[in-house]
């Protein structure tokens, strides 16, 4: 992005009736092009909404930390650079580079770690932090050559990668990742000397855009991806199943394919879908996943489609299976024809191409998923929703009552019901934030709009963790709303697509009738492309078509409600 696109980008955001969001950016250097380049990055990450840049005081850090921690905003930008740590380090203060000054250089640079993280940590209790570590080179301080590592730049790179670790392990900060700065802004083209003579101002346009991108990006991160599908041949092994031997090794220049098989396995750790999609036999199929040396654990794969269809009938049946929506998902083949055949299908799909025979290109791929799917963090729940969808043991969606109602006896179901925590616990607004199918009116949420919601007077904020004789499933659901008396409005409503099928949004209502002895409940739908499920629901709620703001009373609810197999969990309930 250029200076003049970025303006572009904020001009026109000027005429937003949406709410106004405010991201503090703390640096030491006059913002200047920074400051630009990060509002329009958020802006173009936030179409319905006006952003605001509330800058702190030149050439102070820490007290810009301070300031920020006092406004209302929905986030905070930090920018640190050496002379940051010790004033001596930047261009703009003549205050002594000899020899004898370096000891002290390094301890007052210590000193001003402890203060960062300190302030960064007070800031992060109030709002989301991303930050960036010095990414100018140091000037010449040291006595050395500069082909010489010198002492004082070692000790000082060290306390800049230990600032980094320490605000990496801070609940609510993001660390801007420097490999990746360093593939995108080659280090020596950083640094504009004349611009920080100047205007205070030390970066390169470019240096600066990309810096931008990387911290916006940070604070409002894209949706990671729910699902990969993956071919097989020349894919996931190097040959064709029936025909030759398959490898995936050094001895067979084949091993960028076990490189492939890890990153799928660890994929699904994190909770991702993996499914299988090959035009060949099943039985030679499956005797294929049964190699004792494959990295990628059979129990992963769920489903597994093998047959001689075209492959948009396999993606449809995955689709199916998992309950989610192409646009969550990426499928990897190295055939174009099988992609283009896919994605002629479904143009939301994201159609990746496996690259066989060219390593550097199979490494670019990893990267590239690793970022589709990549998430700031893991909770529990994450771990758990691929063995969990694998079990096979739901009804098939067109199941009637009867065997619903045998399944759900069986299946031991629990509901414990817990207040929304905030700050801290990021798992109920990601819920709110990524589910489509079952979301009451697909609204989404910034981390600032989030707390105002649930800190509201009158306000009722519920996450649901559910388990059963399966296994657990986690959190899966989150309701915000108000109550007033014997009334409750319903604001956000989501469920898991993963917990669907289970009667989880019945036995929701239920509590919520029994706990505050409710008169009607009314509820803040609005439809969207994807929220068919709701919808359905709701439908099942006033037996007809939905008004603009659906009510039901607890007197029609009883008598709409179907056999409930979920008993309570003895937490305690707010």
């Amino acid at each position: 992005m250029t200076v003049s696109e970025a303006l572009a980008v904020m001009h026109a955001a000027r005429a937003a009736s949406g709410r106004v969001a405010r991201y503090a950016l703390v640096c030491g250097a006059t913002p200047v092009h920074l400051g630009t380049f990060v509002a329009a990055e958020l802006q173009r990450r936030l179409a319905d909404t006006r952003v605001e840049i509330v800058n702190g005081p030149y050439g102070d850090v820490l007290g810009g930390l301070e300031q920020a921690a006092r406004i209302d905003g929905d986030g905070a930008v930090v920018v640190v650079e050496w002379s940051d740590l010790d004033r001596r380090l930047g261009l703009r203060d003549a205050a002594g580079w000899r020899p004898g000054d370096l000891p002290d250089v390094v301890t007052n640079a210590a000193w001003a770690c402890d203060a960062i993280v300190a302030g960064v940590g007070r800031l992060a209790d109030r709002m989301p932090v991303a930050i960036s570590g010095p990414t100018l080179p140091l000037p010449p301080v040291a006595f050395t050559p500069g082909w010489m590592a010198s002492t004082v730049a070692v000790d000082l790179r060290r306390l800049a990668a230990d600032l980094a670790a320490r605000h990496a392990h801070l609940a609510g900060v993001r660390v801007v990742e420097s490999q990746r700065l360093d593939t995108l802004s080659a280090p020596g083209t950083r640094l504009d000397v004349r611009s920080w003579l100047t205007i205070g101002f030390p970066y390169r346009r470019p240096h600066a855009a990309i810096l931008g991108e990387l911290l916006a990006q940070l604070l409002v991160p894209t949706a990671p991806k729910k699902g990969l599908i993956t071919d097989l041949d020349d894919t996931v092994w190097r040959g064709v199943l029936g025909e030759a031997s398959v490898s995936w090794d050094l001895d067979h220049r084949s091993h960028a394919h076990a490189l492939y098989q890890q990153l799928l396995a660890a994929l699904a750790d994190a909770g991702v879908l993996i499914g299988v999609v090959c035009k060949a036999d099943a039985t030679t199929v499956e005797a294929g996943l049964a190699a004792r040396d494959l990295l990628l654990p059979r129990e992963r794969l769920f489903p597994v489609e093998a047959h001689w269809e075209p492959k948009s009938v396999s993606v449809e049946r995955i689709l199916r299976a998992w309950n989610i929506d192409a646009a969550s998902v990426v499928f990897v083949d190295d055939s174009p024809a099988e992609l283009a055949e896919v994605q002629s299908v479904y143009p939301d799909l994201t159609a990746l191409r496996f690259p066989t025979g060219d390593d550097a290109g199979v490494y670019a791929l990893l990267e590239e998923l690793r970022d589709l799917f990549g998430k700031p963090r893991l909770v529990p729940e994450d771990g758990l929703r691929a063995p969990t969808t694998a079990t096979g043991a739901l009804p098939p969606v067109a199941s009637g009552a009867d065997r619903l109602d045998a399944f759900l006896a069986r299946a031991e179901q629990e509901l414990t019901v817990l207040p929304v925590a905030t700050p801290g616990d990021g798992r109920a607004l990601e819920l709110v934030n990524k589910t489509n199918q079952f979301n009451l009116n697909g609204r989404r949420y910034t981390d600032g709009e989030w707390r105002a919601l649930v800190e509201r007077d009158g306000s009722v904020a519920l996450v649901l963790a559910y388990r059963e004789r399966y296994g657990p499933l986690g959190r899966i659901s989150v309701l915000a709303g108000r109550r007033a008396g014997a009334h409750l409005t319903v604001d956000t409503w989501v469920l898991s697509c993963r917990a669907f099928s289970r009667r989880i949004e019945w036995a929701t209502l239920a509590w919520l009738f029994d706990r505050w002895h409710l008169s009607d409940i009314t509820f803040a739908y609005a439809p969207t492309p994807k929220n068919h499920l709701a919808t359905g629901f709701l439908q099942e709620l006033v037996d007809g078509a939905l008004p603009a703001a659906p009510r039901v009373s607890a007197a029609a609810f009883a008598a709409r409600k179907p056999a409930l197999s979920i008993r309570w969990s003895a937490a305690e309930c707010p």
